[in-house]
C-alpha cells in the first residue's frame, strides 16, 4: 500500500556503517509510526534534523509489525504564529 503523510519527526537512528536510517514519527492524529529509509533514497532525501516532513512511500510488514520505506521525504517550513498583543 502507498502512503502520503504529514509528520513530525520524533527520533531517527543511523545504522553503523551508514547502510541506512530509522524514524519515528508522530501524526496530527497522535499516531505514532516508524520508517525505514535505505541509501538509495537517503542519497537524495537526506534527513535534516526534526521538524515536519511531507513522507511518501510504501507500507511494509515484517516481522508482524508494519512500517513506511520511505521512498520520497522532504522537510516543510513552518512559520511561527505571533502570540496576540505581539
Amino acid at each position: 500500500m502507498k502512503l502520503i503523510c504529514l509528520g513530525f519527526l520524533s527520533l531517527f537512528l543511523g545504522v553503523k556503517g551508514d547502510l541506512m536510517h530509522f524514524g519515528s514519527w508522530v501524526n496530527q492524529q497522535e499516531n505514532y509510526y516508524d520508517s525505514v529509509h535505505f541509501p538509495q533514497s537517503l542519497q537524495f532525501f537526506p534527513f535534516r534534523g526534526k521538524g515536519v516532513y511531507l513522507v511518501k512511500g510504501k507500507v511494509v510488514e515484517e516481522f508482524g509489525y508494519p512500517s513506511v520505506e520511505v521512498h520520497k521525504m522532504h522537510k516543510l517550513e513552518i512559520e511561527i504564529a505571533p502570540k496576540a498583543g505581539d
